[in-house]
């Protein structure tokens, strides 16, 4: 998987004598946020699902706020705390576990995909959806729970097209994992997600899955093989 942030800087720093992330926007971060919600308003388009775009500007920065952390927290979805936001720099506690992209590829640990296929659930219950759900965007911390970060693009909506995005994108980014491994990560994270909302998952996440792995995978040959064998 790639892991070019298109909209920040991320680095690790200090603040106030604590360990902590800073994320600086780029010169170009408001351009580029235009082109992902054109990708996908065009992209439901394509599919017949015409979706209304996620709004840009101050909804990013209120989507990163302490109300928005505090709303994930009641629906049990854990968030990095936030310690300072502005219209160009964000900087919130360090998680030390890495990212769970990472350590998808070191270990087949099924649980931590369970979970992630829990916190999407839950999300999607509550009629909101993160659009941008990549394994990248869940943090491991000291007691194994998973952190989920990255909040800008969190919008209420309960349509099929969203909802199918958020589980496409979170398999897409792990496509590019060993077959058996993506396998078994992919139908935990599926069950998982299905138990918890009680329903099927939306019908359109495998179309849109197939697309999204080519944009955000690094390691083709694992990509195609998982294409060819889903």
């Amino acid at each position: 998987m790639y892991f070019v942030n298109w909209q920040r800087h991320v680095r690790q720093g200090e603040y106030e004598g604590r360990k902590v992330v800073i994320k600086t926007n780029k010169k170009i971060k408001g351009f580029r946020d235009f082109i992902l919600v054109f990708a996908f308003v065009l992209t439901s388009v394509l599919m017949l699902h015409p979706s209304s775009p996620h709004p840009l500007g101050s909804m990013l920065l209120y989507n990163e706020s302490v109300v928005m952390r505090e709303t994930l927290r009641k629906l049990e979805i854990l968030s990095p705390t936030l310690l300072y936001n502005s219209k160009r720099v964000l900087i919130e506690e360090y998680i030390e576990g890495g990212n769970l992209y990472s350590l998808f590829e070191k270990e087949e640990d099924t649980s931590l995909a369970n979970k992630a296929g829990i916190i999407t659930a839950r999300l999607h219950n509550a009629e909101l959806v993160f659009l941008d759900n990549k394994a990248e965007n869940y943090l491991i911390d000291g007691q194994g729970k998973l952190v989920r970060t990255d909040l800008s693009f969190i919008m209420r909506d309960n349509s099929v097209f969203s909802r199918s995005m958020d589980i496409a994108s979170f398999l897409a980014s792990i496509m590019d994992l060993s077959s058996s491994r993506y396998h078994t990560f992919h139908n935990t994270f599926v069950k998982a997600y299905m138990i918890e909302t009680g329903r099927s998952c939306p019908y359109l996440y495998i179309i849109l899955r197939n697309i999204m792995a080519l944009a955000l995978t690094s390691n083709r040959v694992n990509t195609f093989v998982n294409l060819l064998k889903s």
